[in-house]
């Protein structure tokens, strides 16, 4: 089941961000939005009714907790699809006056199925796509549908936390493969607007690599700042330390961003 707003004339690329009740998820509009802004590009929202909610309406198991109340309940499904259809109307509204306020050409639809794979799905002709990164696993700073679209789509993944916006400095990961090239790709997009230098974090043994990638280039950056790193351990430690900025990561490294508080954009 889809339904879709059009907020202005459609663009043929895109930045997809996945809308929810979270503020993290609000977050994730807003560094969309400001990357539309920044590489012209249309924003499309998404909302998808999870059905696996809605398969446990009438099990006996199938309970939620009252917000106020804290007093267990059954799950209806007459009363969840009520709860969708106010939240898609509330999403609608923020999306229209974040997109509004940056004069983008967006839409809004609302799907029904499985999360993470109508986002997959949604999102596999997008130039980017944007989600909430918080998970609801105690000790884990990522969630499981945020770690599961970013290692398996083959798009840049913002995993936007609501206390850390997306924003300066940028530092891009190298670890000498292909998606670290496309990361310093992106970063150069990122930067070249506000002429802001570009950190580069890598292994030093991996500093002919680096030279010859940035040569490559060419004078696309105005400045890069590297920082050479003697192991992955101490590199991953450096990442942990960081409390500021956001991070290009390649998705090789997907298993560092639980260790990592910032915005993170992982690059396939």
């Amino acid at each position: 089941m889809r339904e879709g707003e059009n907020g202005g004339s459609p663009a043929p690329d895109y930045i997809l961000v996945a809308l929810d009740a979270s503020s993290h998820s609000t977050a994730a509009l807003v560094a969309a939005a400001e990357l539309a802004a920044v590489l012209h590009l249309e924003l499309r929202g998404i909302y998808v009714e999870d059905v696996n909610l809605l398969h446990l309406c009438g099990m006996p198991f199938g309970l939620e907790i009252g917000l106020f109340t804290a007093s267990p309940r059954r799950l209806e499904q007459a009363r969840m699809e009520r709860d969708f259809r106010v939240q898609a109307t509330r999403l609608r509204k923020s999306m229209a006056d974040i997109a509004g306020q940056r004069r983008l050409s967006w839409s809004f639809q609302v799907v029904r199925g499985g999360v993470t794979q109508e986002l997959l799905s949604a999102g596999s002709t997008a130039q980017m796509i944007s989600l909430g990164r918080v998970g609801t696993t105690p000790g884990k700073r990522t969630g499981s549908t945020a770690q599961a679209v970013a290692r398996n789509t083959r798009r840049p993944v913002i995993l936007q936390a609501a206390q850390q916006p997306l924003g300066e400095p940028f530092t891009v990961v190298y670890l000498g493969d292909a998606p670290s090239v496309h990361a310093l790709q992106l970063a150069n997009q990122l930067t070249r607007p506000r002429s802001t230098p570009l950190q580069v974090w890598t292994l030093a043994e991996l500093r002919p690599q680096l030279t010859e990638a940035l040569t490559t280039l060419g004078e696309q950056f105005p400045a890069v700042v590297v920082q050479h790193y003697p192991t992955a351990a101490a590199l991953a430690a450096a990442l942990a330390q960081t409390r500021s900025g956001s991070v290009l990561l390649p998705v090789a490294a997907a298993d560092w961003l639980d260790a990592m508080s910032v915005t993170v954009i992982v690059v396939p």
